[in-house]
């Protein structure tokens, strides 16, 4: 594998942070805590300190490993086998989750009249292919489409400014407080659990190992406040009552941007962000788990055993067919309508991705296990 810098890793970690930001995250806020989802988001991120601190704790263990191959040398072949089994599964319900989400916004706001299961295929097929590259080439992408968005959301946000009434934020606390811990629960599950899967990177193959933890704490925060500010900005801007009408309430607000007095309908470019977002994220969990099952190939040396690695890098890459292949299939099986793909949200999804909780204990308890001994 090769090396990647730790600039490239924070487009990593921020890409998988604010992933959920389009329509999910504000779809749950919204209809739980209200005008309090601001607050809602602040306790999700605090509580989210703890998932981000256990993956670099896991991350300095055999630094040279992937989580996978850690998971092997910690529980053993069988054991470890299982533990990386359910995180592929884990991760392949995050790839249809953001699949169906990122096609249900394309075709309601820009192809309205193509099947969405032609979406599906065209994004699915091109995150597969950029998945069949080394995982440096990914960063690379990664980090210039993270630097892009960025500057994207800035301009964005500065231009609505004008637009912003923090009355609409007010009074706080009037919906239900308890509603206020679930509801940060659920949104630090999806956005902060799903952190793990930095892991199939190598601490070892990062440029600058120095700066491994503070680039990833660094883009934690900097992940949180685009939240925050995404969440605080749509429902100060178009008031709770129109951002529950809206689907996606985060693309109608962009439509009222306005640059330099005379520029307008640029939402459709500010979008871009979250198109691009949740398309790495995709590429990441079709590596991912094409890694979880071929990665008994990465320590064959290439000078000695061309062949033998040829041939892992056709499994791989067949493998990566194969898992694009299966989202579609069950993105298409699964989803048929929004509603059904709103309600699985907050139910099934939840519940799914917390099976993290105890992967997380469970790898880090063995791990200081390991050391005590």
């Amino acid at each position: 594998m090769k090396k990647i810098s730790y600039l490239e890793l924070s487009s990593i970690v921020l890409t998988v942070i604010i992933s959920f930001n389009l329509g999910i995250n504000l779809y749950i806020l919204k209809n739980n805590t209200g005008i309090n989802s601001w607050i809602s988001i602040i306790i999700a991120y605090l509580i989210g300190i703890i998932p981000l601190t256990l993956t670099i704790y896991i991350s300095n263990y055999h630094p040279s490993l992937t989580i996978y191959e850690k998971n092997i040398t910690l529980f053993g072949k069988t054991i470890g086998s299982i533990i990386n089994i359910i995180i592929s599964f884990i991760l392949f319900v995050i790839a249809i989750t953001i699949l169906y989400n990122l096609i249900s916004f394309i075709t309601t706001q820009f192809l309205y009249h193509t099947p969405m299961l032609i979406s599906a295929i065209l994004l699915v097929a091109l995150a597969t292919y950029a998945a069949t590259k080394e995982i440096n080439v990914i960063s690379h992408v990664s980090l210039i489409l993270i630097t892009i968005n960025l500057i994207i959301f800035i301009i964005s946000t500065l231009s609505l400014t004008k637009e912003i009434h923090l009355d609409y934020l007010l009074p706080i606390l009037k919906t239900d407080q308890n509603n206020l811990i679930p509801t940060s629960l659920k949104i630090a599950i999806i956005n902060t659990l799903p952190l793990l899967i930095i892991l199939i990177i190598p601490k070892a193959n990062i440029t600058n190992q120095k700066k491994y933890s503070k680039s990833i704490i660094i883009s934690y925060i900097i992940g949180m406040l685009i939240s925050f500010i995404i969440t605080t900005g749509t429902i100060s801007t178009l008031g709770i009552y129109l951002t529950k009408t809206f689907e996606y309430a985060e693309y109608i607000v962009l439509k009222k941007i306005k640059l330099f007095g005379f520029l307008e309908r640029i939402e459709n470019i500010s979008s871009i962000q979250w198109i691009t977002e949740s398309f790495i994220y995709l590429t990441l969990i079709i590596y991912s788990i094409a890694k979880s099952i071929t990665h008994k190939k990465d320590d064959i040396k290439e000078e000695l055993n061309y062949h033998k690695v040829d041939n892992a890098k056709k499994k791989f890459i067949y493998t990566c067919i194969i898992t694009g292949i299966i989202i579609i299939i069950t993105n298409n099986y699964l989803f048929t309508s929004i509603t059904k793909f709103n309600n699985y949200l907050e139910t099934a999804f939840i519940y799914i991705v917390s099976l993290l909780i105890p992967i997380y204990l469970i790898i880090s308890i063995k791990i200081m296990f390991k050391k005590s001994n």
